[in-house]
C-alpha cells in the first residue's frame, strides 16, 4: 500500500481505508476484524440474556456471578496459548481455539442447569484467550512495521463495535428466537468464520498463492520455525507493557461492566435511558481506536522514534483520559457526565492499539507470546476491575467514587511508559 510521508494526514487516512480490500492482507486484516466483533458478542450475550436466564433457572445474585466470573480464570492462559499459536501458527491456533469458543457459545445456549452454564462459560474464556495474542501475531507477519499500529487499531475497534452493538443485536434476536436461539445462532456463525478462517489464511504470506510481490515487499519477515521462544529476556521486556495495558483495561473493563448500572443508580434512568447513555459512551471508543492507532504510525513514520509514536502517545491518552473522566466524581447532570465518560473512554481506546503494537515493536518473531503476557494484564482486569468497583460502591454507596481508582490507575500506567522500551527488539534463541 502506499506510503504516506508528506501527504495530507486526512486524506491519508482515507487512502489507507479504501485501499484495504484490495489487497491480500488487507483482507487478513478483515477477517481478523471479524474475529474480534464476533469474540466480543458471544462473550457479552449472556449479559443480556442473564435476566431470562436468572429467572429460568432460578439463580440468585451470587450464581448468576459466578456465571459471569468463571470466563476470566481460563482467560488467564493468555501466555500459554499466545506462545501454542506461536509454535503451531496462527492458522492452526484459530482454527482449534477458534472452534472451542464456537463450541462454548452453543452450549451456553443448550445449557439447562446452573453446572452447565458455568462449564459452558468457562470452555467459553479457554476459547476466547486465544484470538488477541493470535492476531498479534498475525498483525507481525502481515502488515509493515510502520502500519501496524493502524491496522492494531482499525482491528481493535470492531472490539468497541461488538461491545456497542451487543444489547440491542442480542436483544433483537431474542424477541425472535429466545434466549436459547440466540447462543445457537451467534455460535453459528463463529463456527463459519472458523471455517473460512482455516481455509483462507495463511500463516507465512509469501505461501499465499494471491499475494503480489508488491505486498511482500513491504513486510519483514523475522520468523525462524525451529527458534525457542526467548523468555529470559522477553519477559522483562514485555512487563512495563503489561502493566500499562493492566492500568487502561482496568478502566474499560469498569466501562463495560459496570456504565449501565452507574447510569441508572446515579441519575435514576429506567433501563432503556440507562442503555441509550451506555451506547453513546461506549460508541466514542470506536473512534478512540482507529485515530489512536493511524497517529501512533504516523507519528513513527514522521520522527522515526518508536518512542514518540508509541509511550509519548500513549502516556498522552492516558492522562487526556484521567483528565476527562476526573470531573465525574463532582459532576451532578447526567449530560455532562456522559459526555465526561465519552470523552475519557475515547482516550482509553485511543491508547490500546499502539500498546498492542508494542508487541510486535519487541518481539515481532513471537508476537503471539508477547501479546498473550500483554493481554493477561486484561484477562487479570477483567476479574479485579468490577469487583473493586462494587466494593467501593457499596462502601461509599456512591457509583462515582469509584472513579477516583481508575484515575489513579491511567496516572500509573501514564507512569510506566518512561520505561517502556518499544525500540529494544527481542531476538530469537538459535
Amino acid at each position: 500500500m502506499t506510503t504516506m510521508n508528506g501527504a495530507v494526514p486526512v486524506r491519508a487516512f482515507f487512502r489507507e481505508i479504501r485501499a484495504i480490500p484490495g489487497t491480500v492482507s488487507g483482507r487478513v486484516v478483515i477477517l481478523v476484524a471479524l474475529c474480534y466483533l464476533l469474540n466480543m458478542i458471544d462473550r457479552n450475550v449472556v449479559s443480556v440474556a442473564a435476566p431470562e436466564i436468572q429467572r429460568e433457572f432460578g439463580l440468585t445474585n451470587t450464581q448468576l456471578g459466578l456465571a459471569f466470573s468463571v470466563f476470566g480464570f481460563p482467560y488467564l492462559l493468555q501466555a500459554p496459548v499466545g506462545w501454542l499459536c506461536d509454535k503451531w501458527g496462527s492458522r492452526l491456533g484459530l482454527t482449534i481455539f477458534g472452534s472451542i469458543w464456537s463450541l462454548a457459545t452453543i452450549l451456553c445456549g443448550l445449557s439447562s442447569s446452573l453446572a452447565g452454564l458455568v462449564g459452558a462459560r468457562a470452555l467459553l474464556g479457554l476459547g476466547e484467550a486465544a484470538p488477541f495474542p493470535a492476531m498479534t501475531r498475525v498483525i507481525a507477519d502481515w502488515t509493515p512495521p510502520t502500519r501496524r499500529s493502524f491496522m492494531q487499531g482499525l482491528t481493535h475497534s470492531f472490539v468497541s463495535i461488538g461491545t456497542t452493538a451487543t444489547p440491542p443485536l442480542v436483544a433483537w434476536l431474542m424477541g425472535y428466537v429466545g434466549w436459547r436461539g440466540a447462543f445457537l445462532m451467534l455460535g453459528g456463525i463463529s463456527a463459519v468464520w472458523v471455517v473460512v478462517w482455516a481455509w483462507r489464511f495463511r500463516d507465512d504470506p509469501r505461501t499465499h498463492p494471491e499475494v503480489t510481490k508488491e505486498e511482500l515487499a513491504q513486510l519483514v519477515f523475522t520468523r525462524k520455525v525451529e527458534a525457542k521462544a526467548p523468555w529470559r529476556r522477553l519477559i522483562p521486556a514485555m512487563l512495563p507493557p503489561t502493566l500499562v495495558y493492566l492500568c487502561l483495561s482496568a478502566t474499560f473493563w469498569t466501562f463495560w461492566t459496570w456504565l449501565p448500572t452507574y447510569f441508572a443508580r446515579s441519575y435514576h434512568l429506567e433501563l432503556k435511558s440507562s442503555a441509550i447513555f451506555t451506547f453513546g459512551v461506549l460508541f466514542a471508543g470506536v473512534f478512540g481506536d482507529i485515530s489512536g492507532g493511524w497517529l501512533s504510525d504516523y507519528l513513527y513514520r514522521r520522527t522515526g522514534s518508536l518512542r514518540i509514536g508509541r509511550n509519548a502517545l500513549i502516556g498522552t491518552s492516558l492522562i487526556l483520559a484521567a483528565a476527562c473522566i476526573g470531573p465525574v466524581l463532582f459532576i451532578r447532570e447526567v449530560n455532562l457526565a456522559a459526555l465526561a465518560l465519552a470523552s475519557g473512554f475515547f482516550f482509553i481506546r485511543a491508547a490500546v492499539s499502539p500498546t498492542w503494537a508494542v508487541c510486535t515493536d519487541i518481539a515481532p518473531a513471537w508476537a503471539g507470546s508477547a501479546g498473550g503476557m500483554l493481554n493477561t494484564g486484561s484477562a487479570v482486569s477483567s476479574i479485579c476491575a468490577p469487583l473493586a468497583f462494587g466494593f467501593i460502591a457499596d462502601l461509599t454507596g456512591n457509583y462515582s467514587t469509584p472513579f477516583s481508582a481508575s484515575l489513579c490507575l491511567l496516572l500509573v500506567g501514564a507512569a510506566m511508559c518512561l520505561v517502556m522500551r518499544p525500540d529494544r527488539q527481542v531476538q530469537d534463541v538459535a
